[in-house]
């Protein structure tokens, strides 16, 4: 099985206007609902293409509820643990006239011991999955090191655990050596401690990452790709030239779809250039809809391997 772990997730309420006033009333249409965060949109890409795949979230309050039933309606099979605080809203209000989008992120409700060992012990303790993706913020007062816990628990085993994060979240679990992580540029850029210029700085980067014990190692770059460093060497991954509508959840489909391609047994580089197909289909779609698996499919021929 696949599992998606999202320790803090948010119900994405998506908005389309022209440009933003201040101090006036903006008239916006209906905005589009979605389940939201990391692991939960890797987790809605997965279920697309795989029946045997699992997310694992805390939910709480009528937001929570929302959140629910729509993961239900997208047929994402979900392992709950029930929190007394309200699961959070994040905001994205796309302004047509700029071609730009405004995230108002919330932190998400701080979660008891109690909640939290719950929690923990979902993903730990019950379940074996041959690949763990793990996605996205933690909520308030929720220890650093929390992914890289996560991470130890499952070295030794069969699980290959996936580390999508950033900051001192990912710079802890990357210490204990997950099997790959997928910074974007600037997350790399944290990671590393210094600014990097240019695509040789971003590769050398990601090759000294890998050397510390990470297996596999993918830098998400927009519209130019992605790069993968592995036992194989180092690629560039070129997707082809398409008409974005949104960026909101494109590396967080490349996840999903590397997550679904590994357990698949597609090699690394395959996985990657299955991930960038999801990705790129992703921001041909509006608002927060993720990729459809049709139009993966016509892509992935047009998804270009460069050996670096």
């Amino acid at each position: 099985m696949i599992l998606s772990f999202c320790p803090n997730p948010s119900l994405d309420v998506y908005y389309y206007t022209g440009a933003l006033k201040e101090d006036d009333t903006n008239r916006v249409e209906n905005p589009f609902l979605s389940a939201g965060g990391k692991g939960v949109n890797a987790a809605r890409v997965i279920a697309r293409f795989c029946e045997d795949s699992y997310l694992a979230l805390p939910l709480g309050g009528c937001t929570g509820r929302c959140v629910k039933e729509l993961l239900e309606r997208e047929g994402v099979s979900q392992i709950i643990v029930e929190i007394s605080g309200e699961t959070r809203v994040n905001t994205i209000l796309e302004q047509k006239a700029k071609g730009k989008h405004i995230l108002i992120a919330a932190k998400g409700a701080p979660l008891s011991e109690e909640e939290l060992e719950k929690l923990k012990k979902a993903v730990c303790k019950s379940y074996e999955p041959s690949v763990l993706i793990l996605g996205g913020s933690v909520p308030p007062g929720l220890r650093e090191t929390f992914y890289g816990e996560i991470v130890e628990n499952f070295n030794g085993t069969k699980t290959r655990t996936i580390v999508d994060a950033d900051g001192e979240l990912l710079q802890k679990a990357v210490e204990k050596k997950p099997y790959a992580i997928k910074p974007n540029k600037y997350e790399l850029e944290r990671l590393v401690g210094h600014p990097l210029f240019g695509l040789n700085e971003v590769v050398e980067a990601a090759r000294k990452v890998k050397d510390s014990g990470v297996e596999v190692v993918i830098v998400s770059l927009g519209e130019y790709g992605a790069i993968c460093v592995c036992s194989e060497g180092t690629y560039r991954i070129v997707p082809p030239k398409v008409t974005v509508k949104n960026t909101v959840g494109a590396g967080d489909s490349l996840v999903g779809g590397f997550a679904y391609a590994i357990y698949s047994g597609k090699n690394e580089v395959e996985a990657v250039r299955f991930g960038v197909a999801c990705g790129t289909a992703t921001v041909m779609e509006e608002g927060t809809k993720l990729c459809q698996p049709e139009r993966v499919e016509k892509l992935l021929s047009q998804v270009k391997v460069e050996k670096l």
